[in-house]
């Protein structure tokens, strides 16, 4: 039963109108408590023409609250809709759906707001799910998207909830389930999640002079991987606790991604810039995706405080390393002994001209 029907907004000029056509987002959570987690919503909706409506309700009592909207002149315009949390003004997680109308249906377009999404911040054409920031979903994940119309009953998808799971394994090409044929009754699908595993490598390291810091990361897997879910953890001269980086964008199988200081000399060859890539030679570095404890690859050693390197030839100071070709899989174990010598060549670092090979794997033909 639905304890809040905030408002009955039109985004356009339709009110008074007979036509039952409308949208009816229903906004509702497992684990955040109103009013102690969330104490408004703010909707937004833009469409092809344009933002159509922004407005914030103040919330009170248990989920789901809900809000009806009404289309424009043309019942065809797709439309996005961002459902925001807030608690004392403050944003508190963010959800985002592709949606349309259907001409004389009320469509229902369910939106979870979930607590693993607390503090995860997307980009354009993005959304959180179950922590991790996706492609914006089609009717919030409910149906796989707008129907073409009639299906072979003659029967419209009313948009209900699908009763079905996410996939969890990696079939995995992107490509939604099939489901059955609407009937009338809720699909049986969602969508695949399109997560692949993480297959990434350090494969260039370099601490040069002042702000000259830059890490090169490839991708050993077979699909594009989205950086978004990966962070990398900076360990200070021995310490066991870490500065996070967030990595963005999305790197193609077999192609590398570099981030660099946001001061290096030279950053034609930087995808990612950041002033928090300031590491020294005697600095620990951890690769984790997905919030795993484990990380995908490390270098260095957390905990240990080397002095002012770690190794001679090749060391972890003023140099230019790169990752031995042929390694498949990174160091996992970030607590244990390193050395460079180990799976590293590289030379000591001269000028920026040392820059140069960033980006590139030319060590490896």
């Amino acid at each position: 039963m639905r304890t809040s029907l905030l408002a009955l907004l039109t985004v356009g000029a339709l009110a008074g109108c007979a036509d039952e056509t409308s949208l009816l987002v229903e906004v509702t959570s497992p684990d955040l408590v109103v009013p102690d987690d969330v104490d408004a919503l703010r909707f937004q909706v833009a469409g092809e023409s344009g933002s159509m409506l922004d407005q914030t309700f103040s919330i009170q009592g248990a989920w789901p609250h809900s809000l009806t909207v009404l289309p424009k002149d043309s019942t065809s315009e797709a439309v996005t809709i961002t459902v925001t949390a807030l608690k004392a003004g403050t944003l508190v997680v963010e959800r985002r759906v592709n949606a349309g109308f259907t001409p004389g249906l009320q469509r229902r377009i369910d939106v979870a707001l979930t607590g693993s999404c607390v503090g995860v911040m997307c980009g354009a054409g993005e959304t959180c799910s179950d922590g991790r920031c996706v492609p914006d979903l089609l009717d919030g994940g409910v149906d796989g998207g707008m129907d073409a119309g009639m299906d072979g009953g003659e029967i419209v998808d009313t948009g209900v909830r699908d009763t079905g799971v996410r996939d969890t394994g990696v079939d995995d090409t992107g490509v939604p389930d099939t489901g059955v044929l609407d009937t009338g009754l809720p699909d049986t699908g969602l969508p695949d999640s399109g997560l692949a595993p993480p297959e990434l490598l350090f494969t260039e390291y370099i601490e040069g002079s002042g702000n000259n810091k830059a890490l090169e990361i490839q991708n050993l897997g077979s699909m594009p991987f989205d950086l978004g879910r990966c962070q990398i953890q900076r360990y200070t001269n021995g310490a066991t606790t870490f500065l996070s980086i967030p990595l963005t964008g999305t790197v193609a199988p077999g192609a590398l991604h570099v981030i660099c200081n946001t001061s290096i000399d030279v950053s034609t060859s930087c995808d990612q810039t950041t002033g928090s890539l300031n590491h020294n030679g005697d600095d620990a570095l951890a690769l984790h995706c997905d919030g795993d404890a484990t990380p995908i690859d490390s270098f260095g050693r957390v905990g240990e405080d080397p002095g002012t390197e770690w190794g001679t030839s090749p060391s972890s100071l003023d140099h230019v390393l790169t990752r031995q070709c042929g390694l498949t899989m990174g160091d996992t174990n970030p607590s244990d002994p390193f050395d460079p010598a180990t799976e590293w060549t590289g030379r000591a670092w001269v000028s920026s001209a040392d820059l140069a090979g960033l980006g590139t794997r030319a060590e490896c033909p």
